[in-house]
């Protein structure tokens, strides 16, 4: 085998293996943000146990629930957000084309 056909054969496999490696890399960071989405609206779904106190007491507790839950929901949009970029990233193919060996010594005796 030349060196010219050497080198194609591990250019393509080198391009094979780095394709597989990304993807799974991608498809790994979009189940972990579906997972802590999952969690997070687990976490929204619990109820507070109410409990009955002075109305000072009460407005603090109520002012402190609005606060924690505008953040979660706004931890749910930011991650909603990257799943969908991430999804549309996942939709997109790299494009690779493969040329035979003989176009290439084509190109060399040119």
């Amino acid at each position: 085998m030349s060196k010219l056909q050497s080198f194609c054969v591990f250019l393509n496999e080198r391009l094979m293996t780095d394709d597989v490696e990304i993807f799974g890399a991608v498809e790994k960071t979009v189940v972990e943000y579906q997972e802590e989405n999952d969690r997070l609206r687990r976490m929204l779904r619990i109820t507070p146990e109410i409990k009955l106190c002075r109305i000072g007491t009460y407005r603090l507790t109520a002012s402190a629930a609005i606060e924690i839950f505008s953040a979660v929901e706004k931890t749910v949009l930011e991650y909603q957000e990257e799943n969908d970029l991430l999804r549309r990233l996942l939709r997109i193919t790299p494009e690779i084309q493969l040329c035979r060996i003989g176009s290439y010594l084509d190109i060399l005796k040119l």
